[in-house]
């Protein structure tokens, strides 16, 4: 039986393969945690601040705030969130449709300047809210002049997504619920709602994002009586510096923001934003 030549250096090869594609996957993870602990330090640094005293002692005692007044604060900046999200997803979804399914005139137009607000700076937009709120709808320095800041200014970022998705949505599913007996009602709910969840999920997150956390244009808008938490936050940051007590305030703020994430994406992530978000 002829014997088999085995070429040299083939096993070699294989180890030096190996070796390269081990040392290409440590460089790789190294260059994504070394960027991950730069961007983490930031955060870490204020939960590190929060539970040192003055004097060098580790406590958790700065955390007593977030469980007094605070939790308010938490409460409400919670709510005109949660509130901002629905109003902007009753406004963005047909207003979606109608750009992109109806042969708008001046479509383009209308779309630059329904993003009006992202291009705007916070404090000029400030300025302009409180001049509109105040002469035109007299809602100045109320909870509802709060939130339909909010909704002016998170708007884009729920149409823009629901129009990309509903661009790559294709007339044919539609199409088939119609021939098959459905009304456009029907349609509409139970077919396209549900292949929009990618765009609206996206909608969802980043005014969750921006919202909880903005204090800008909370400043020109808010009353006393409607103090948020990143609001809460800036104010003590400016009246007492920035004191460990104020570092437990917005470490909670950050944990809470993390969470809601993560909870996003665990509840939501697989469904909608898998191939798109996560790989």
């Amino acid at each position: 039986m002829a014997s088999v030549a085995v070429p040299a250096g083939t096993t070699s090869d294989r180890v030096l393969s190996f070796r390269l594609k081990w040392l290409g996957d440590a460089l790789a993870h190294g260059y994504v945690w070394a960027w991950l602990a730069i961007f983490a330090l930031p955060f870490l640094a204020t939960l590190a601040y929060s539970l040192r005293t003055p004097d060098g002692v580790w406590t958790i005692s700065a955390y007593q705030y977030v469980f007094g007044s605070f939790k308010e604060n938490l409460l409400l900046s919670l709510q005109t969130t949660v509130i901002t999200i629905v109003i902007n997803l009753v406004i963005a979804v047909p207003a979606a449709y109608a750009i992109v399914r109806y042969p708008l005139p001046g479509k383009s137009f209308i779309l630059s300047a329904l993003n009006l607000s992202l291009y705007t700076p916070a404090a000029v937009m400030g300025v302009s809210l409180v001049i509109a709120y105040a002469f035109l709808f007299r809602i100045p320095q109320t909870m509802t002049g709060l939130i339909a800041a909010y909704v002016v200014g998170t708007f884009p970022l729920m149409l823009v997504p629901v129009i990309v998705a509903l661009r790559d949505l294709p007339m044919v599913f539609e199409e088939a619920a119609r021939t098959l007996g459905a009304t456009r009602m029907q349609t509409f709910w139970r077919i396209e709602i549900p292949l929009l969840g990618p765009g609206i999920s996206a909608g969802i997150l980043l005014t969750f994002v921006i919202i909880f956390n903005e204090f800008l244009v909370t400043l020109f808008i808010a009353g006393p009586s409607t103090t948020t938490a990143a609001l809460r936050v800036y104010n003590l940051t400016r009246t007492a510096g920035f004191q460990p007590s104020t570092a437990a305030l917005a470490t909670t703020m950050q944990l809470v923001s993390f969470v809601v994430v993560l909870l996003f994406f665990r509840l939501f992530g697989s469904r909608y934003l898998k191939g798109t978000y996560l790989i």
